[in-house]
């Protein structure tokens, strides 16, 4: 096909030369693609590098720890600030603890993994 007086496209490509006019413009969101100036709001809304929701269960930093870890929140306090009493309470729960997790150690229902999970267990609190 031979293009017509002022084409420089033949009509089977005149959609090309269409195309040559309009202007490309990098991607808000990611730079890394382009597209056409007048496209651009219809691209922002299917464009694969847009921000996904969160899901409603998501929350940032939930197990980052503390910002500053020098700080102690307050419901924690050094064992040596304890008084006898709450000290006291505290070894009993630690040893009514290990006792409980001792008698699942014996238990011979529970199988080799388990046994391994509540030996380490064991060793965890009693350290």
């Amino acid at each position: 096909m031979v293009p017509a007086q002022g084409r420089h496209f033949c009509g089977e490509h005149s959609a090309e030369e269409e195309e040559h006019k309009r202007k490309r413009i990098l991607c808000p969101l990611d730079p890394k693609h382009t597209v056409y100036e007048d496209q651009l709001q219809k691209h922002l809304k299917k464009c694969n590098s847009r921000e996904k929701p969160k899901p409603v269960y998501f929350a940032k930093d939930i197990n980052a720890g503390l910002k500053n870890e020098t700080e102690l929140p307050e419901e924690q306090a050094p064992i040596s600030a304890l008084s006898k009493q709450e000290l006291d309470n505290l070894i009993r729960k630690l040893i009514k603890a290990s006792n409980t997790l001792q008698e699942a150690l014996n238990d011979p229902h529970n199988g080799d993994a388990a046994f391994k999970h509540l030996k380490q267990q064991v060793c965890l609190v009693n350290n």
